[in-house]
């Protein structure tokens, strides 16, 4: 059985650069555009598409060089909880909300570690081992 998600869920961990990711020093947007992505909370306002959101409803961000070089890692040390269920319940939260926005990002459980990775949409893969951690 996977972990029930903590209700409310607390916020995303931040993203942290990817090591060795080469840096674009553009000062006025922060990389240069590569296109559009579904709005991932924490996106800078400015960086939101607002005509396709009057037309559509639908939010989107202008995707950069700069954050595809920055990664998420949910991490059993980092979860800022002492009680193990509760770390548990957290990075389950965490899991369906990072899937939920479609960040690729990786699971650090002692013993294991889920690698970075697209979101499924499902998160079965970092739910189970959720689930099977003791």
């Amino acid at each position: 059985m996977y972990p029930r998600p903590e209700t409310p869920p607390a916020q995303l961990p931040a993203t942290q650069a990817v090591p060795g990711a080469s840096r674009n020093t553009r000062a006025t947007d922060g990389g240069e555009f590569d296109g559009v992505r579904s709005y991932r909370r924490g996106d800078a306002m400015r960086r939101v598409v607002w005509k396709k959101a009057a037309k559509t409803g639908e939010l989107v961000s202008r995707d950069t060089s700069e954050s595809a070089s920055r990664e998420l890692w949910l991490d059993f040390e980092s979860a800022g909880i002492s009680d193990i269920e509760a770390r548990l319940s957290r990075l389950a939260a965490w899991t369906l909300a990072a899937e939920q926005t479609g960040l690729a990002f990786g699971l650090r459980i002692p013993g294991s570690n889920c690698r970075q990775a697209r979101a499924t949409r499902s998160g079965a893969p970092r739910l189970e081992a959720l689930a099977l951690w003791s």
